[in-house]
């Protein structure tokens, strides 16, 4: 199997933890065949070139690859299509891309370059996990790709993911009026893993040697494999951008709409129960703390704009009564918004009811470019298996 790796990054300008998957796949006699990586706004060349002294990369720039718009006006796609595909006004006007949009971007190119799977990995992700040993939390180094493989090798398997270990996404907090805040958010989950934040302090761990494999529709882009000859069953990566008080924000959750996808086909998504280590803060073992780190602070507000920008659509798809949910969320949010800005002392929290209003005000628009989408990719997906790949 022709295995690519996959990066999307804003700046490309360090080459971990790229080399530690590559040493990671070399150790356990797995072939890289190429490297993608996909970027926005800058990228340091030399390391590129010292990237090429051990594999194949592709280096993609939003709205500056010339070659893949070549390679896609010789299939014969419509420009319309070529644009919704490629084209990103919101970097243009905004400096901003949407996930989905950059994780399509090295799905086209793996496709194009002959790779048979893509696996997406993060800038901030490691091929070991957190496990804990006699009361101790280790490091522990694991056969990645060999993980995903065992599982993707299997003909019903199209997609094999997993989680992380590491301090989850939401730091540790505790205040009256959080529940409201996470179920405004749509996140009752995150709430009840919260609630004993601290015994845990939001650390999740590996489950080692008790893994246990689940069928999912929950992938995760930065520890995830994709079989390309199943894209014909697959819609691509989906998310976009709105505006929230004169500031342009991303939406989260492009892969939400691949879990959703996969529901209703008979091919399966394998959660591998291989929860690699995610350095969240970018400062492990240092426990979070919201209150005093301004960094991990902004990640949370920006974070909770992105589930926000999310959420009307995500309901939308899944078919809910998309005005009930809403007016559920926005009592909730109303509460949650202001208890989370006293418990951090920060204003900027006080936005959030006015985010739902604005991001179910945007539905239509997001429905409208989502439909674009889909019919740019079948379009793009029926020619590439017309010219054989």
């Amino acid at each position: 199997m022709k295995i690519s790796i996959g990066v999307i990054t804003k700046d490309f300008n360090s080459l971990e933890p790229i080399d530690e998957f590559l040493e990671n796949a070399s150790k356990h006699n797995h072939k890289i065949y190429s490297v993608i990586i996909v970027y926005s706004h800058g990228c340091v060349f030399q390391l590129i070139e010292s990237l090429r002294e051990k594999v194949k990369v592709f280096l993609v720039k939003i709205n500056d690859a010339p070659e893949i718009k070549e390679q896609l006006i010789k299939m014969g796609l419509p420009t319309e299509n070529i644009e919704i595909l490629i084209n990103c006004s919101a970097l243009k006007k905004y400096g901003k891309v949407p996930y989905g949009l950059n994780r399509n971007y090295a799905l086209i190119k793996a496709l194009l370059s002959g790779s048979e799977v893509l696996v997406f990995i993060d800038t901030d992700v490691y091929p070991r996990v957190l496990v804990k040993e006699d009361d101790e939390v280790k490091k522990k180094e694991i056969d990645f790709i060999g993980r995903h493989l065992e599982y993707l090798r299997k003909e019903e398997v199209i997609i094999t993911t997993s989680d992380y270990s590491g301090y989850y996404i939401i730091p540790p907090m505790s205040f009256a009026g959080m529940k409201e805040l996470f179920v405004g958010l749509q996140k009752e989950d995150a709430y009840e893993f919260l609630r004993n934040s601290d015994e845990h302090n939001c650390l999740n761990l590996d489950n080692n040697k008790k893994r246990k494999i689940f069928e999912t529709d929950k992938i995760l882009g930065g520890n995830v494999a994709i079989k390309l000859s199943a894209l014909k069953e697959l819609p691509p990566f989906f998310s976009t951008v709105y505006n929230v008080n004169g500031e342009h924000v991303l939406s989260r959750g492009e892969d939400t709409l691949l879990g959703i996808k996969l529901k209703k086909s008979d091919k399966k998504c394998i959660d591998i129960d291989t929860k690699i280590f995610h350095n969240t803060f970018g400062n492990y073992p240092e426990v979070p703390d919201i209150k005093k780190d301004k960094s991990i602070k902004d990640r949370f507000y920006y974070t909770c704009l992105g589930w926000i920008g999310r959420n009307p659509f995500l309901n939308w798809l899944k078919g809910e009564d998309v005005e009930e949910v809403k007016n559920r969320q926005k009592k909730n949010i109303i509460i949650g918004s202001k208890a989370m800005a006293s418990y951090l002392k920060d204003e900027r929290f006080l936005i959030l009811p006015e985010a739902l209003e604005i991001s179910y005000h945007n539905l239509e628009r997001v429905i409208s470019e989502y439909k674009n989408t889909m019919r740019a990719w079948n379009d793009f997906i029926k020619k590439s298996e017309k010219r054989g790949g």
